[in-house]
């Protein structure tokens, strides 16, 4: 079992190896090595999340009494790393004591000297990190800084980012083990790429999603109609017992995903010898067009129709869902409603299922 979880891992990272290496991953791998390599401490990142902020919006998402530490980059721009009491206790104790305790650090004011004693781990990942990245953008983002100034509190930090947008990075981190966890927050400024770097980023983000995932199955549930049952009458039934669909219509269904959510209003019908359901068809025929909708063969039946609710509308645009398209379209007229009895309903759904006629009559 050991060999085969081994082989899994290595064809897994061999599949992965051309893939380029976001910065999230990059300042998670560079932050890790940097510590465990450069002080000794052993630091894991467990959580990890990534946003982009306008400036004026950083300052609500930071604690105050954090360690907030600014870089100058050699190409005019400013970054932060802010770091949570937790994970500053950790990293001084590490250096002065050559251990971390799992007691919690008391409150105290930041100074100078932890910002020395913390600035080289972070210059240390982003050294890191820049290695690991191989788009341009990202390697904009990484390059170049240094340790400049700690500053006072948030209000400093604010009006020391000068950039209108950030992508900042929440890292959450383990650290010696288990006895310490901390938090870790990165900001980087969004820098415009040059025109040779935007025609090299694009070469290098390679194909877009619906180029490399090709056809990808989507599943969909639809409603017909829902009963309430007595929990007796539940355990009473039993195989061939047939339950009244009161109220079902096949121009009103509901169309659920895989979380159960209704997503849109659909019509039963048939398409090219298969079931399909139009998506929201609520206008009359002549607005839906021929060419993309030809095919679908709706239910025909003749009854009074129902005035439709107009909180069953959907936002989504009239759409098909059916395979291979090639006769013309059949739509269903306004007053081509579901019959009203039991019995007309169910050799009505069976028909569009697909499935033989019922025999017999349906009890109500």
């Amino acid at each position: 079992m050991t060999t085969s979880a081994l082989a899994r891992k290595l064809s897994a990272g061999q599949c992965g190896a051309d893939t380029p290496r976001s910065v999230l991953r990059a300042l998670r791998l560079g932050l890790a090595r940097a510590s465990g390599e450069s002080m000794g401490l052993a630091l894991s990142v467990i959580g990890a999340k990534q946003a982009v902020r306008a400036q004026e919006d950083i300052a609500d998402r930071l604690n105050e009494g954090w360690l907030m530490l600014l870089f100058t980059s050699d190409q005019g721009g400013l970054a932060a790393a802010c770091l949570d009491p937790g994970c500053v206790s950790a990293i001084v104790q590490q250096q002065t004591i050559a251990m971390v305790t799992s007691d919690p650090p008391p409150e105290r004011a930041f100074t100078d000297t932890d910002a020395a004693m913390v600035a080289p781990l972070i210059e240390d990942m982003l050294s890191r990190a820049l290695k690991l990245v191989e788009s341009p953008a990202d390697m904009a983002s990484l390059s170049g800084y240094e340790f400049s100034s700690r500053a006072e509190g948030r209000r400093a930090l604010n009006l020391a980012l000068v950039d209108e947008v950030y992508r900042m990075f929440d890292l959450t981190v383990e650290l010696a083990g288990g006895p310490r966890q901390g938090e870790v927050s990165i900001l980087l400024p969004e820098r415009p790429l040059s025109d040779q770097e935007q025609v090299a980023d694009i070469t290098q983000s390679g194909v877009n999603l619906d180029q490399a995932s090709g056809v990808i199955r989507a599943e969909l549930n639809t409603v017909i109609c829902r009963l309430s049952l007595p929990l007796t009458a539940l355990s009473e039934l039993s195989v061939g017992d047939v339950l009244p669909l009161q109220g079902a219509r096949v121009d009103r269904v509901e169309v659920l995903s895989i979380d159960r959510a209704r997503t849109a209003i659909g019509r039963l019908g048939q398409c090219g010898g298969m079931r399909a359901v139009r998506i929201n068809e609520q206008g009359p025929p002549s607005a839906l067009p021929a060419k993309d909708c030809a095919g679908f063969l709706a239910s025909k039946s003749s009854l009074t129709p129902s005035a439709p609710d107009d909180e069953m509308s959907s936002p989504l645009d009239d759409d098909i869902v059916a395979h291979d398209l090639t006769t013309e379209d059949s739509l269903l007229e306004p007053d081509d409603l579901l019959p009203a009895s039991s019995e007309q309903r169910v050799t009505e759904i069976s028909h569009l299922a697909g499935l033989p006629a019922p025999e017999g009559n349906g009890r109500d």
